[in-house]
């Protein structure tokens, strides 16, 4: 009888786990890069993998495009805010292929089990303020640059993570509230 038990959650574990993915893959962010980028990354980081199951990686990538309860504004919409508000049809598409380029290399390391990972939900937000400082000052495509930069830094183990800092991007002035 216990084997039986045994056996039966074993299954149904299983099948959750199959649904689990099934459900990952059928509801992947369109305009996300593809879901066999991220399974190639996850692939290729042995460490994390010990720490994260490729379906929790793949769930934090999602959120990462589309938002989640506790922030709901993902990459794709900080994307669209940008372009949208360019008026040069061109730079609105170069501002869109770089915000795809540098998403890709953030989403891919940001998902990962903190202890694993390079790219923190601290960097992702000071990152996310200055670009929207940058649209204040028509900068975009110089900010996302240097952004672009500071990532493959950063995953290169060239920059130091508390390098990432609000003041390395625009100085705080008297109208930020959180300068003190």
């Amino acid at each position: 009888m216990i084997i039986k038990l045994i056996k039966s959650l074993a299954l149904l574990v299983l099948l959750t786990a199959c649904a689990t993915q099934q459900t990952v893959h059928r509801s992947w962010p369109e305009g996300a890069p593809s879901l066999a980028y991220f399974e190639q990354i996850y692939a290729e980081d042995l460490r994390n993998q010990q720490e994260q199951t490729l379906d929790e990686y793949l769930v934090w990538v999602k959120r990462y495009y589309e938002g989640w309860e506790l922030y709901r504004r993902g990459w794709l919409d900080v994307t669209q805010d940008l372009v949208v508000q360019i008026e040069n049809p061109q730079v609105a598409q170069e501002v869109d292929t770089k915000m795809y380029a540098v998403g890709r290399a953030i989403a891919g390391e940001w998902a990962k089990k903190t202890n694993t990972r390079k790219i923190f939900t601290r960097h992702v937000a000071i990152w996310g303020n200055a670009l929207v400082e940058s649209m204040n000052r028509d900068e975009e495509l110089k900010l996302i640059d240097i952004v672009q930069n500071d990532v493959n830094r950063l995953l290169a183990d060239t920059l130091p993570v508390d390098a990432i800092t609000a003041d390395r991007y625009y100085a705080p002035d008297e109208d930020d509230v959180f300068s003190w």
